[in-house]
């Protein structure tokens, strides 16, 4: 009783389910529309699987029915009504089997992890900034974004009447101190022309001096010699003169003598004549006496005419030629003092010439020193004149924002006749022709810890939806070293993409990339099975301690 019972409740219940699940598949054979399919890849978002894998598909009614009708046929009928002993058994193989396969797609499956980063097309390597290196008011803008230039095209023109009022002055400045300069220039030329005349008359006027001075002395020299000459002779004639005073002494001693007969002859006389009177003796005695007397005085006559006039007549001539000597010796000595001091006179002037000239030398020198002082102090004004008014041509040319290169305006900056720019302001970004495009994007700190060089990369260009003109492949070729604050995102790394393909198809032909267009980089950083990705959270509560 127990057993048909259990075998009729267990018959009721599988025909329940029977039916039930035919009502089930009823409604889904009358509703295809609503069965819509995934084939996107499969990503993961922050750790989390964003999407199934592309051969998995999900049903998703869009409207259920109010009322299901099905019509089953008699087969079917029979088949809930007696269903096969082995159903049972067929349902959990077939369930075994599925867990199976989802357990092996789980276990041996995998999905791709990957960052996302925003940004550009850019030209490779640097794009050319174009930014005012002085302050000014803008007067034209010649471009706007996008435009295609060439190199040396003006790009934006502002004020100059500033600099061209600056640069006038400074050119009226610099003529100047030019013509200052060639003045100077040619005042020192004069001044050592003046310098060298001065010095060349002193060398003569010197040598003249010189020669004078030697005639000086050379007359000296002779009055000198003279005078030395004249002394040797007067010394001759002293010595003569000395030499005839003992034989005027003899003279005269031997006058004396005479003399001194002569007296006594005359007392002998004296005394005989008064014995010849008186008969005593002789008078022949007496004549004898007398004529002795005047043989004594015809000697003493004879003694005075020729010894003493001749000795008088030696000293007389030597006393004559003494005085002479002395007097041509005076002479001489004041023949030779005025050599002397014409000589000194003559050394005197030349010393005198000679400071004046060595002082005329000096003050000349002095004065071209002075003179190369301001030429040096004018030659840096006309430098720093020229400087300035470099910079200031400079600043005019400047004035003047020119295209560096050929090629296309990326951005130019919201500016206006008469607005007033800043110095070092980017105004335009200007990419050359003919340079490969790459995509410079920036990469959120959380998202770059696996990105290597080399990785690949999906490109989804904004200007053409990858839905209908697919995805760029491409390649990460740089990586900053460091982070760097973004308004939006935090810190990001700077990441450098290459593209392999710089154009897409439309229509048979080919629209190439522009520098500016926007992108999404989506870089494979590394790819998980599915069982880490699901058990990915037990393991971070048991890393934080929580035991299950």
């Amino acid at each position: 009783m127990s057993n048909y019972n259990n075998t009729s409740y267990h018959n009721s219940h599988l025909l329940a389910r029977s039916d039930s699940n035919s009502h089930l598949t009823s409604s889904l054979d009358e509703l295809p529309e609503d069965i819509r399919s995934v084939d996107d890849p499969a990503s993961i978002y922050g750790g989390v699987a964003g999407s199934a894998p592309s051969d998995f598909r999900i049903a998703v009614p869009q409207k259920a029915n109010d009322e299901i009708t099905t019509r089953w046929s008699p087969s079917v009928h029979s088949l809930l009504d007696q269903p096969p002993a082995t159903f049972p058994q067929r349902l959990i193989i077939g369930g075994l089997a599925f867990c199976m396969l989802v357990g092996s797609w789980v276990w041996l499956g995998s999905i791709e992890e990957v960052g996302h980063a925003q940004g550009k097309l850019v030209p490779k390597g640097a794009t050319y900034k174009i930014q005012p290196l002085e302050l000014g008011k803008v007067s034209y803008v010649a471009i706007k974004e996008g435009d295609e230039v060439k190199a040396g095209q003006i790009l934006v023109e502002f004020d100059t009447e500033l600099a061209q009022k600056e640069v006038e002055r400074l050119q009226q400045m610099l003529i100047g101190y030019q013509l200052e300069q060639t003045q100077k220039q040619a005042l020192l030329e004069k001044i050592q022309l003046e310098a060298q005349t001065h010095s060349a008359i002193a060398a003569a006027e010197a040598q003249g001096q010189y020669s004078v001075i030697e005639l000086a002395k050379e007359k000296a020299a002779t009055s000198r010699q003279l005078l030395l000459q004249q002394q040797a002779e007067l010394s001759a004639y002293q010595t003569r003169k000395a030499s005839l005073q003992p034989l005027l002494l003899k003279v005269k001693e031997h006058n004396q003598q005479l003399q001194n007969e002569e007296l006594a002859r005359k007392e002998q006389i004296a005394r005989l004549k008064p014995l010849a009177r008186e008969g005593a003796i002789s008078q022949e005695y007496v004549f004898q006496a007398e004529q002795a007397l005047r043989e004594t005085q015809q000697r003493i006559t004879q003694n005075q005419l020729q010894e003493v006039t001749s000795t008088h007549e030696q000293l007389f001539q030597a006393d004559q030629s003494l005085r002479s000597l002395e007097a041509q010796i005076t002479q001489n000595q004041g023949n030779l003092a005025t050599a002397f001091k014409e000589a000194e006179q003559l050394q005197a002037e030349l010393l005198q010439k000679q400071a004046q000239a060595k002082q005329i030398q000096l003050e000349s020198l002095q004065r071209q020193q002075q003179l190369a002082v301001e030429m040096t102090q004018l030659k840096a004004k006309v430098k720093e004149t020229e400087n300035l008014l470099a910079s200031a041509q400079a600043k005019l040319k400047n004035r003047y924002l020119k295209a560096p290169v050929s090629g296309v305006v990326l951005s130019l900056e919201d500016i206006n006749p008469g607005e007033v720019i800043d110095a070092g302001k980017i105004v335009a970004e200007v990419a050359p022709n003919n340079v490969p495009l790459v995509l410079s994007a920036v990469l959120p700190n959380r998202e770059a810890g696996f990105v290597k060089l080399g990785m690949p990369v999906q490109i989804k260009l904004d200007a053409y939806p990858y839905q209908d003109y697919g995805i760029v492949a491409g390649t990460v070729t740089k990586v900053s070293e460091d982070t760097k604050p973004d308004e939006k995102l935090g810190q990001v790394y700077r990441v450098e993409v290459q593209l392999e393909a710089d154009h897409i198809t439309e229509k048979h032909q080919q629209v190439r990339f522009k520098a500016g267009q926007t992108a999404t980089a989506d870089i494979i950083t590394r790819r998980q099975r599915i069982i880490d990705v699901v058990l990915e959270p037990i393991r971070k509560i048991q890393n934080d301690g929580i035991k299950l």
